[in-house]
């Protein structure tokens, strides 16, 4: 337990945020559960040592990782087993080094022979260097201006102005694996200032959060070197997981060192995460798209097949195979060409001194006398300094360890088959990820014979940290016709439980669209619904069918809510659910459209929510959602608030911003439209407000309180408050890896997991904020995460208690289903609006900007859910 002097008002100077304002809370059963927390027992280095690194040519974080190696056992000024590198630029020592500054070129061994390959110009006055037979040191043909290459058709503009291969000057190749490393004195960390913040003693200082840093790093520094990092996590290949069109799922260690109360744990959690299949580059070309390997001796690949290929590959290491096996060096995938090899040519300079075209086939068969089975794919380009360099794919062998990170216009990471395939493997019960954790993670990462951690006099226990938790009470849902008790988060739709308030649904359309015919905006989406909206009688709803998730819901989608003068709502379904329908599923299609409507599906009693119904109080709930990598699009806000004293309707507000931007730039415009909506709705403003903040990191809190809570205050001075009602700024986290596993097994649920309704707040939480976990739902497939409720600000000066028993009962109160939801229904709503706006995004040109305006009578009802 902390000393009482960690417990204080909203803040003072051991933090700007909100601090804990008890020692916890006390309300529920108390239950000990085990974490994934493991406690750091040991760390008697009272001095770290940073440095900066740099290194010229800039690595790769991957090749740096090696080149570290090289370093360590050649820089006799690194005492052993105490110096880290995380790869970048940063490195940490035990002990302070023997210089302040030191520079020295270290050389980097090759995997194989340095290639001389012809490299494609940028220009026509690029001179031509002679290549022609097998024993020439080519590696692949450059082709200049032509059928994919580079200023040529289908490459990136130009004519057919003739193709070139040439060996790069000497001057390329000389010393290319020699770098110049420099290492600077950057700062020395003093340990006592992280003591003293564990101990609630002092702040968080820059300096404690080096000193995290440099541990992470030293914790993680022989792992990483040894493994495949992305992050905080290691990958190894080791039973790999297809999971079709040429991704295979690798799974992994996730290591974090986290402040807890009094001392630093180690976070340790299964990580998974898909990755680039390796092999025959041909072979993969088929899998990815699906066919088989004997169509493609005459199938062409299209355009969009090209552009689909090339975000798959591009990044990904190879080696060749037609200079034999003694030839290890790797390239990396730039791009696919747009053509197929047979047609992208380059002008070979004879012997007798004439330029010949050559195609692709041609110079295989020419210089390697290799036949190309496959003529008709395209090739793989590789970035020369001339430009670039082709290889046809059956000659490319894709190393593994790419991670797949295909992203565009929108597009998720995984299709569904592949998305459905990685939960299948990752979904492990509670008992099963313990067991993995504790006889699969712990001996990779081997802590007792971990030479680092011992150089930095850190010992880590192998045993999961137990903490107390407690189980609060649910609440009673309420029907019109009846209370209900929720078993473990859940409750079953009867029939004889009639909503408390349902809407008539006297009018409505219905749309069908089969596999050949999909909306387009301005196309039939816009004349059918205006159909329907031009008779005698204005349907309320039209219930869309589709056959597949596709281009027709954000069609609907955006005209509809978006384009249409006054809005209409609508319900999209997939036919194959509604030919043969489940109760459930009109159940949930029932709750949705109910809640368009303006109905209440379900409260709680008002005794359990005394903070909404004592005083007039808006729940806001906010998110940003950013476009995917390569994506030019703006990233978009989605802000929601509560419109009631039960917290059931909700109003949403979205607005498009710079890309990239976690803060909401324009905040306070949409509180102010909320806070006009609310005193419209209830003829009074709100006294209070309980703002849940989705996405942001640590590093943020700061900008948040200066920008975020600043922009609230601002709206609240528009409306001319008399009195300013006081604000509640939480942080709202599910993208973490702290995992609760039950103990008794009387609060253990049919999944395995701890039972709806465990909170933590001591222990593993923040030495001195307030802050707590929160497992508010039941248990359905694998092991349950908890949501993590960081509190900012807190004028409303709740208790633990209060504020963790209002947050769990409010996830009783969510419009799309009987159940308790994993977070607050106001991030929840926030996040469908948020990607909602995504689909708006989607059905309009790339570099088109629009604002996201929604229709006029959109604007204060659920059409998001």
């Amino acid at each position: 337990m902390l000393p009482s002097a960690a417990y204080g008002g909203p803040s003072d100077s051991l933090t700007p945020n909100a601090r804990r304002p008890d020692e916890g809370g006390i309300a529920g059963e108390p239950v000990m559960v085990r974490s994934n927390f493991f406690a750091i027992s040991k760390l008697q280095v009272d001095v770290i040592w940073h440095y900066h690194v740099s290194i010229t040519p800039e690595l790769p974080r991957e090749k740096a990782r090696k080149l570290w190696k090289v370093i360590e056992a050649t820089f006799p000024e690194l005492p052993k087993n105490k110096t880290v590198f995380d790869g970048t630029a940063n490195a940490y020592a035990a002990q302070e080094l023997k210089v302040k500054n030191l520079m020295r070129k270290v050389e980097l061994p090759d995997e194989g022979s340095a290639p001389r390959g012809a490299s494609a110009s940028a220009g026509p006055s690029t001179n031509i260097s002679r290549s022609t037979s097998a024993s020439s040191s080519q590696a692949g043909p450059l082709a200049k201006g032509g059928p994919g290459g580079k200023g040529g058709p289908g490459g990136k503009g130009g004519k057919d102005q003739g193709y070139t291969s040439g060996a790069p000057a000497p001057s390329d190749v000389k010393n290319r694996n020699e770098f110049t490393v420099r290492l600077e004195f950057a700062a020395k960390i003093d340990l006592s200032e992280l003591h003293r913040f564990l101990r609630a003693e002092g702040p968080i200082t820059p300096g404690c959060l080096t000193a995290i840093q440099a541990l992470n790093i030293a914790m993680s520094h022989k792992l990483f070197s040894n493994m495949v990092s992305f992050g905080r996590s290691a990958f190894l290949p080791n039973n790999p997981q297809d999971l079709g069109g040429g991704i295979e799922k690798w799974d992994g260690v996730f290591q974090s060192v986290r402040p807890g109360q009094g001392k630093l744990y180690a976070n340790i959690d299964v990580a998974s995460t898909a990755f680039v299949k390796g092999g025959n580059a041909a072979e993969l070309i088929s899998e990815g798209l699906n066919v088989n390997p004997q169509v493609l001796h005459t199938r062409q690949v299209g355009q969009r097949d090209c552009m689909d290929l090339q975000r798959h590959f591009k990044g990904s290491s190879f080696t060749v195979t037609h200079r034999g096996g003694d030839f290890k060096r790797k390239f990396r995938v730039c791009e696919i060409s747009k053509n197929s090899a047979s047609n992208v040519f380059f002008n070979q300079e004879t012997n007798g001194g004439q330029k010949v075209k050559v195609s692709i086939p041609d110079y295989y068969k020419s210089a390697y006398n290799i036949t190309l089975q496959y003529p008709n794919l395209p090739c793989i380009g590789v970035q020369k300094r001339e430009g670039i360099m082709y290889f046809p794919p059956e000659v490319c062998n894709i190393a593994s360890g790419t991670r797949y990170m295909r992203k565009a216009s929108g597009e998720e990471i995984l299709n569904d088959i592949q998305t459905a395939n990685m939960i299948k493997g990752t979904c492990q019960k509670p008992f099963a990820r313990q067991k993995t954790i504790m006889n699969q993670l712990l001996p990779v990462l081997d802590f007792d014979r971990n030479e680092y951690l011992k150089g930095f006099k850190m010992e880590v226990s192998n045993r999961m940290t137990e903490v107390p938790s407690r189980v609060l009470t649910a609440p009673k849902v309420l029907y019109s016709t009846e209370r209900v008790t929720p078993d473990n988060g859940g409750w079953q739709m009867k029939p004889s439980r009639k909503m408390v308030e349902g809407m008539d649904l006297r009018n409505w359309g219905v749309l069908v669209y089969d596999r050949e015919k999909y909306a387009q905006l301005g196309g039939d989406i816009r004349k059918q619904v205006g159909e329907f909206m031009s008779g005698n009688t204005v349907p309320q709803l039209i219930l869309v069918l589709m056959p597949m998730k596709c281009p027709t819901y954000a069609a609907v989608k955006a005209y509809c809510e978006l384009h249409h003068q006054k809005g209409v709502l609508t319900q999209c379904a997939l036919t194959k659910h509604v030919y043969k329908p489940s109760k459930q599923y009109c159940g949930n299609l029932g709750l949705k459209i109910n809640a368009k409507l303006g109905g209440v599906n379900n409260n709680i009693e008002p005794q359990s929510i005394p903070f909404l119904t004592s005083l007039p109080t808006m729940i806001i709930g906010a998110d940003v959602t950013h476009p995917s990598p390569g994506d030019t699009r703006k990233s978009v806000a989605a802000v929601v608030g509560s419109m009631d004293n039960k917290s059931f309707r909700y109003a949403g507000r979205i607005m498009s911003q710079d890309s990239r931007v976690e803060v909401i730039e324009r905040l306070e415009d949409l509180v102010h439209e909320l806070l006009i909506a609310f005193q419209a709705k209830n003829r009074v403003l709100p006294r209070r407000i309980l703002f849940y903040r989705d996405g942001v990191s640590e590093g943020q809190y700061a900008q948040v309180i200066a920008e975020e809570i600043e922009a609230v205050r601002l709206a609240c001075k528009r409306m001319q408050y008399p009195t300013p009602p006081k604000i509640t700024f939480i942080v709202v986290k599910k993208r973490h890896h702290a995992r609760f596993f039950p103990i008794d097994p009387r609060y253990t649920d049919r999944s395995g997991n701890c039972v709806a309704g465990t909170v933590v707040d001591s222990v593993i939480t923040h030495p001195t904020e307030f802050d707590f976990y929160l497992q508010s739902h039941g248990g359905l497939q694998g092991t349950s995460r908890p949501t993590l409720y960081h509190i900012l600000v807190d004028e409303n000066q709740f208790s633990s208690d209060d504020l963790q028993e209002l947050t769990y009962r409010l996830c009783y109160v969510y419009a799309r289903c009987t159940k308790a939801v994993s977070i607050v229904p106001a991030v929840y709503y926030a996040h469908l609006l948020a990607f909602r706006a995504r689909h708006y995004q989607s059905d309009m040109p790339p570099d088109r900007d629009f604002e996201m305006n929604t229709a006029r009578d959109m604007k204060n009802v659920m059409y998001f859910v």
